[in-house]
């Protein structure tokens, strides 16, 4: 590998040409962005190689394409645009340097389609695997959507289908990569997830929306972020869930339950909200216009926060929180 100088020339080289938002990019001791209009969003997530990603089947581009990507979706939980992103690198000595290209191509791919300009960053040498840790600031509207805005009374509604990202790990896991020859849009949605910008976007222009959250550590895990920030209680209906017969057939490939993707499968990047009953109408229509489903999956209820489900099988009962832990999940 070149040295840390040269190294960060020829990551830099495979970026996006800055827009007129950033006044002084990358080469100086901090950016400088020119003043938005809308309310500054800041968020910050990192991966790690061997938990979040594998080099065996995950290729560098996929990498970096997904360490912007879920901090993108953030933004877009709070219905706002992203904006500029600083990316710091923490690398083995002796780490391919083309692996680094390769994972800043995915970077700069997903950067072009959701206009963030990159800002800086950092590269310092890891003593274990490689690390990309990934700040996003967004812009937020008037409205800016939060997880404690939940009211008695709001239908609960989840975009897209619930589970393929879990069901393209576990067919990861099972076949390596051969399994994108099986199954390759469930391998590809655990790959390269969409963050969903121009939907949380329409979301916030709707005033009965009233809370949001994305998808990232799994349902039962985020359906009590928003109960507990809410202080409210949630009753989910398990037949409503939005199931493909993807995920369908993954499950039978794999002789596996499909329960546990829907419920505790993390990294969908999808929005999951509440809204009054009333605007349940636009929610749907808001995602039709973006060619995404949008499901009505249960109801806010009054009581103390908790989780209720009535399950497949008849029986109302809590429903764990069972998505990703980093401290209790292997």
């Amino acid at each position: 590998m070149n040295g840390e100088f040269e190294l960060i020339d020829s990551l830099v080289r495979l970026l996006p040409p800055l827009s007129q938002r950033t006044e002084l990019g990358i080469g100086d001791d901090a950016a400088v962005l020119k003043p938005f209009l809308g309310k500054p969003l800041l968020t910050i997530d990192a991966l790690v190689e061997k938990i979040h990603f594998d080099f065996s089947f995950c290729e560098p581009f996929e990498v970096g394409y997904k360490a912007l990507a879920v901090n993108v979706s953030d933004i877009a939980a709070m219905g706002g645009k992203p904006r500029a992103a600083l990316i710091a690198l923490a690398v083995p000595a002796s780490f391919d340097s083309k692996i680094l290209e390769g994972i800043y191509r995915g970077i700069s791919n997903l950067a072009q389609e959701n206009s963030v300009d990159v800002i800086g960053g950092n590269i310092s040498r890891s003593l274990g695997g490689l690390s990309i840790s990934v700040v996003v600031l967004g812009e937020g509207k008037d409205k800016v959507i939060t997880r404690s805005g939940a009211k008695e009374g709001d239908k609960v509604f989840v975009s897209g289908f619930l589970g393929e990202a879990a069901a393209g790990l576990s067919l990861f896991k099972a076949y390596g990569s051969q399994a994108r020859k099986k199954f390759p849009n469930l391998c590809n949605r655990y790959l390269k997830p969409s963050p969903r910008v121009p939907l949380g976007e329409a979301l916030a222009g709707i005033p009965g929306v009233h809370s949001l959250i994305d998808l990232s550590d799994g349902l039962s895990s985020e359906l009590w972020h928003l109960s507990k920030a809410s202080k409210a209680q949630f009753l989910i209906q398990e037949k409503l869930l939005p199931l493909s017969t993807e995920v369908k057939s993954a499950a039978r490939e794999l002789s596996m339950p499909f329960r546990p993707w829907l419920l505790s499968g993390g990294e969908e990047y999808e929005l999951l909200g509440t809204c009054s009953a009333q605007s349940s109408k636009e929610v749907i229509e808001a995602g039709a216009e973006q060619g995404i489903s949008m499901t009505l999956i249960g109801e806010v209820l009054a009581g103390q926060s908790q989780v209720l489900i009535d399950t497949s099988e008849g029986k109302q009962e809590i429903l764990e929180a069972r998505g990703w832990d980093h401290f209790k999940s292997s």
